[in-house]
């Protein structure tokens, strides 16, 4: 298994090797969240697994690290497009609000003079 391991990387060699360390099936694997994974404990709670009830497994040593610098990206990620989901709704909670208020029916964000520029 370690050869077949040592031809991946990225994603697909996180998950592999979350698969193989923790005895976890694929589908369990697919369902975690970031609030199954116990990264001070090393532990994995997987819920709903086969049988229906929740369980507790390992989660290897050697993959805390790149589990973190992983979430890491990920968080960066959600939080630069909160900023320009944010910037593209102009603080209302829906953008056809800011389409109402902004005329932006066709002629894009530009073709509108701001209050403050009159």
């Amino acid at each position: 298994m370690r050869s077949v391991l040592a031809q991946l990387d990225g994603t697909c060699w996180l998950m592999a090797n979350l698969l193989y360390g923790s005895g976890l099936r694929l589908m369990e694997a697919h369902r975690l969240r970031i609030k199954d994974l116990l990264l001070d404990r090393g532990e994995v709670i997987v819920r709903d697994a086969k049988g229906g009830r929740d369980r507790v497994t390992v989660l290897p040593a050697a993959i805390i690290a790149p589990i973190r610098e992983h979430l890491a990206k990920l968080f960066d990620r959600f939080r630069r497009q909160r900023k320009l989901k944010e910037q593209e709704l102009l603080g209302h909670a829906d953008v056809k609000t800011t389409m109402i208020y902004t005329h932006v029916m066709g002629k894009g964000a530009m073709g509108v003079k701001s209050p403050l520029d009159r």
